[in-house]
């Protein structure tokens, strides 16, 4: 069974405060290790987690069975959570969990094809029921649709180039794998050590893959609205168009006057953690806590000079 290390454990603890009694929702339960540690902490938490990737949530079942009884797991994406759970279930979760993007379990898994470290087949498919691959994105998107994702997803200004040498090379022959993809990258994008394009051409073709971002804001301000007073959410992020959507969702909240802000700044690994799991070292974590009163402004008569002050009411 392969080893997991959660990333940001004692703080993901900390904000979530699992130590007392609640029930808890992880987004992306992976192999299950802050789900672990969440029924761990107190003896009376329950836990319901969702995943995408069946393989995972196979392994989450091994690794959560001292905890028989305490948890619900879904193959599922954590954006179907109102199809997952009834509202008045959602209502009564004190704590939601979100670990965005790919986990070390399928980066260091060669079938799933999400790495270029080594050869393997172009798939990266979190979900192997779903259709789109990475073969199908790099094999039949168009000129335009490749430039596109590569500049939104990527963060690529020009990657003409690095389309040109696609598109000329799969007219001949398909690009199967993923070793064939890095030659044909690494032409015209030689290595670099910040920024490598290789590197963010895979994340481009991944995200595009498993709409990652698609509708990821809109999921935010929904659970926000959804959330009993007083519950808290926690998201990790590992590149900066994730945590762009979550600062952004966290502050429209706020100014709406639902959620409170609970992380200035993104919390990062310490430099202890990232010696132990070097993958740490891009996580960024914000965390939101739903505010127990709205300020709503109060109804002012028509034609009265002045606006009334808001007023706190019971939310």
């Amino acid at each position: 069974m392969p080893g997991h290390i959660p990333v940001l454990k004692n703080e993901v603890a900390d904000l979530l405060n699992i130590t007392g009694e609640g029930i808890f929702f992880d987004g992306t339960v992976g192999l299950a290790g802050h789900s672990s540690a969440i029924l761990n902490a107190n003896s009376t938490n329950y836990l319901y987690g969702a995943d995408k990737d069946s393989e995972a949530i196979e392994f989450a079942k091994k690794n959560l069975e001292p905890f028989y009884g305490r948890f619900t797991l879904f193959h599922s994406d954590f954006r179907n959570i109102k199809n997952l759970l009834p509202p008045k279930v959602i209502a009564k979760i004190d704590g939601f969990l979100f670990d965005l993007g790919v986990s070390s379990f399928q980066l260091d898994n060669p079938d799933k094809g999400f790495a270029y470290a080594q050869d393997s087949p172009l798939d990266m498919r979190m979900d192997k029921n779903q259709s789109l691959s990475a073969f199908e994105v790099v094999n039949h998107y168009s000129h335009d649709q490749l430039s596109d994702i590569f500049k939104r997803y990527g963060e690529l200004d020009n990657p003409a180039r690095i389309v040109d040498q696609i598109v000329f090379h799969r007219k001949t022959k398909k690009i199967e794998n993923t070793g064939e993809l890095k030659t044909i990258i690494r032409r015209v994008a030689p290595q670099q050590k910040t920024m490598d394009p290789l590197a963010r051409i895979f994340q481009a073709i991944r995200i595009e893959v498993n709409g990652e971002l698609t509708g990821l804001e809109d999921f935010f301000d929904d659970l926000f609205n959804m959330m009993k007073p007083g519950a808290r959410v926690v998201v990790i992020s590992f590149h900066s168009l994730e945590d762009r959507i979550v600062k952004s969702a966290l502050k429209d909240a706020r100014e709406k006057g639902i959620m409170e802000i609970l992380t200035s700044k993104p919390i990062t690994a310490q430099d202890n953690e990232v010696k132990m799991n070097p993958r740490s070292r891009s996580a960024k974590l914000r965390a939101g806590e739903r505010r127990n009163c709205l300020l709503l402004a109060a109804k002012v008569p028509a034609g009265h000079p002045k606006k009334a002050k808001g007023r706190e009411v019971n939310d």
